[in-house]
C-alpha cells in the first residue's frame, strides 16, 4: 500500500512539476512585462478573488465534502448509486456556481474596495474592476475541475486534474505575448488570457470523466440521503473555507496598505512556495484523501492511521529540503527566474524577504495539508473550522503588528507561519482525542533522518553559493548555469544522506523507478 500511495504521489507530483515549470515561465512573462509596480498589483487582486472564491465554493467547500460521502457511496452501495450521488451534486453545483458568477460580476465594484482596501488611486482602482469582471468567470470553470477532482481521484485516476493547470500557464502565457497587444491596459489581455485557460481546464476532464464511468443527468433530489449529507457537512466547511480566506484576504489587504509592490512581492514568493506545496504536498494529500475515506467508511482506524503517518513521511521527504534549498538559495533562484524588464534587483530583494520567512514555514505547512484531511475523511468539518478561526485572529493580529517593524511585508508571511503553526498544533491535540494514538513514532524517526540530510545540503549550498559570483551584471546564462549547479549538487547530496542513513521514503522511490526502467 506504501508504494501505491508513493507511485500514485508520483504521477500527480510529475504532472504538477510540468505545470508549476510552465507556470514560472508564466511568471517570468509577466514579470518582464509587467513588473511589480501598482498596475500588476491591481491584476493580482482582480485575479485573487475570483481564485480565493474557488477555493472557498469548490476545493474549501465541495471536494472536502463530496469526496468522503462518494467514496462511502462507492464502498458500500455500488457505482450505480454513487454515480448518481455524483450527478446531483454536479446538478446544485451548475446552479450555484451561475448564480455566484452573475453576482461577482455586478458587485465587483464592492469586492475590489474589500480586497483592494488600501488602493486610493482611481484609475488603479476602476482597472482593477474592469480586470476583475473579466476574470470572474473564471470561478465556474476551475469549480467544475474542481468537481472533476474530486471524482477522478476517488476513482484513482489523477492525471487529468493535475496536468489541467498546464493549459490555465498557457492560456495567461497566451494573454501576455499576444493578447495584450490588441488592448491598450495589455494587463486586460492577460485577463482573458485566464478564460481561455480556463475553458480548456474544463474541456480537458472530459474525456476522463467518461472513461471512468460518468454521464451527466441533471437532477435536484435534495431528499437524497447522500446529498443530505453533504449538505450538513458543507455549512461547517463553508465557514472554515470562509476563515481560510479571510487569512489570505487580511495578508492581501494589509500589503495593499503597504508601499507599491507589497502585494506583488508576496505573490512572487508565494509562487515560489506554491512549487514544493502544490508539486508535492497537496499532490500526497490528493491520494491520501480518497483512501483515508476508504479506511474511515469501513471503521478501520488501524489503517487510518497507517495511512496518514505514510502521507505526512512521504511529503516530508520531499518538502523539507525543498524549505532548506528556498530559505538558503532563496535570493539566487529568484535571479534567475524573475530578474528581467521591469523586475529588478529590488524586486528580488524584497520578493526575497518574503520567500525566507514563507520557506521557514513549509514543514508546518506539510502537517497542516495532511491533518485537515484526515477529519475529513471521518466526515468532521467542525473542527478545522474552530481550530481555522482561531489562526485567523492570531494571522490578524500577528500580521498587523509585524507589518510596522522593519520586516513590513515580510512580517505578513511571517504570521502566516505563526498562524498555521497554533493551528496544527490545536489539529494534533483534537485528532489525538478523536481516534486515540496516532502513530507519532512512525514519524519522528524518519523526520529527524530528513531533517539532518537537509541541514547537510543547506549547509553545502551556502558554502557553494558564497563562492560564486552573482549580481546585475553576470549574464543570465551564467546564473542558469550556477543555480543547476547549486541545485543539482545539492539533491544529490540529500540523496546520498538519505541512502546512507536508510530513509525509507527513498528506498520505495528507488523501487518505483527500478521497474518503470525495466518496463522501458
Amino acid at each position: 500500500m506504501k508504494k501505491q500511495v508513493i507511485k500514485s504521489t508520483v504521477v500527480v507530483a510529475g504532472s504538477t512539476m510540468l505545470s508549476r515549470i510552465l507556470g514560472f515561465f508564466r511568471d517570468a512573462v509577466m514579470a518582464n512585462y509587467f513588473g511589480t509596480g501598482a498596475s500588476f498589483d491591481g491584476f493580482i487582486v482582480a485575479f485573487r478573488i475570483p481564485n480565493l472564491l474557488r477555493r472557498f465554493v469548490a476545493e474549501g467547500t465541495l471536494t472536502i465534502c463530496f469526496v468522503p460521502v462518494y467514496t462511502e457511496y462507492l464502498e458500500i452501495h455500488g457505482k450505480d448509486a454513487a454515480l448518481k450521488l455524483a450527478q446531483k451534486t454536479l446538478s446544485f453545483l451548475i446552479v450555484i456556481l451561475t448564480v455566484l458568477t452573475l453576482l461577482g460580476i455586478v458587485f465587483s465594484p464592492r469586492l475590489v474596495a474589500i480586497f483592494g482596501y488600501g488602493f486610493t488611486d482611481q484609475t488603479l482602482i476602476s482597472n482593477t474592476i474592469s480586470l476583475n469582471r473579466i476574470m470572474f468567470p473564471y470561478i465556474f470553470m476551475v469549480s467544475l475541475v474542481a468537481f472533476c477532482m474530486g471524482y477522478l481521484n476517488s476513482h484513482r485516476s489523477f492525471f487529468a486534474p493535475a496536468v489541467s493547470p498546464v493549459l490555465l500557464n498557457l492560456g495567461m502565457i497566451f494573454g501576455a505575448l499576444v493578447l495584450r497587444n490588441y488592448f491598450e491596459n495589455g494587463l486586460w489581455g492577460l485577463a482573458f488570457g485566464v478564460l481561455i485557460g480556463g475553458t480548456l481546464q474544463v474541456v480537458l476532464q472530459l474525456p476522463f470523466m467518461i472513461r471512468n464511468g460518468f454521464r451527466m443527468r441533471i437532477s435536484f433530489d435534495y431528499k437524497h440521503p447522500g446529498i443530505r449529507k453533504i449538505g450538513f457537512m458543507i455549512l461547517p466547511a463553508m465557514m472554515s473555507g470562509a476563515v481560510s480566506q479571510l487569512n489570505l484576504l487580511i495578508n492581501t489587504v494589509l500589503a495593499s496598505m503597504l508601499p507599491g509592490g507589497s502585494v506583488s512581492y508576496l505573490y512572487y514568493a508565494d509562487r515560489l512556495t506554491e512549487i514544493v506545496v502544490g508539486v508535492f504536498v497537496v499532490s500526497i494529500a490528493g491520494v491520501a484523501l480518497p483512501e483515508l475515506s476508504r479506511y474511515a467508511s469501513r471503521k478501520d482506524m488501524v489503517n487510518l492511521r497507517s495511512a496518514f503517518v505514510r502521507a505526512v513521511t512521504s511529503s516530508l521527504f520531499f518538502s523539507v529540503p525543498a524549505s532548506v534549498a528556498l530559505m538558503v538559495s532563496g535570493h539566487q533562484i529568484i535571479e534567475v527566474l524573475f530578474m528581467r524588464g521591469e523586475f529588478d534587483i529590488v524586486s528580488v530583494s524584497n520578493t526575497y524577504k518574503a520567500l525566507f520567512f514563507a520557506s521557514a514555514g513549509l514543514f508546518t505547512l506539510t502537517f497542516y495539508k495532511l491533518l485537515v484531511p484526515v477529519f475529513y475523511s471521518l466526515q468532521d468539518t467542525r473542527t478545522p473550522f474552530i481550530t481555522a478561526a482561531v489562526a485567523l485572529l492570531i494571522n490578524a493580529v500577528t500580521g498587523y503588528t509585524l507589518m510596522q517593524t522593519s520586516l513590513a511585508h515580510a512580517g505578513l508571511a511571517l504570521s502566516s507561519v505563526v498562524s498555521i503553526m497554533v493551528q496544527v498544533v490545536l489539529l494534533l491535540v483534537l485528532l489525538r482525542k478523536k481516534m486515540g494514538r496516532i502513530g507519532f513514532r512512525g514519524i519522528i524517526k524518519p523526520a529527524i533522518k530528513l531533517f539532518f540530510a537537509s541541514a547537510v545540503m543547506g549547509v553545502w549550498l551556502w558554502f557553494a553559493q558564497g563562492r560564486l559570483v552573482w549580481g546585475e551584471d553576470i549574464v543570465t546564462t551564467r546564473k542558469i548555469f550556477q543555480l543547476v549547479f547549486l541545485i543539482a549538487s545539492g539533491g544529490i547530496l540529500y540523496i546520498t544522506i538519505c541512502y546512507i542513513i536508510r530513509v525509507d521514503e527513498l528506498k520505495t522511490v528507488l523501487s518505483i523507478i527500478r521497474r518503470k526502467m525495466k518496463r522501458v
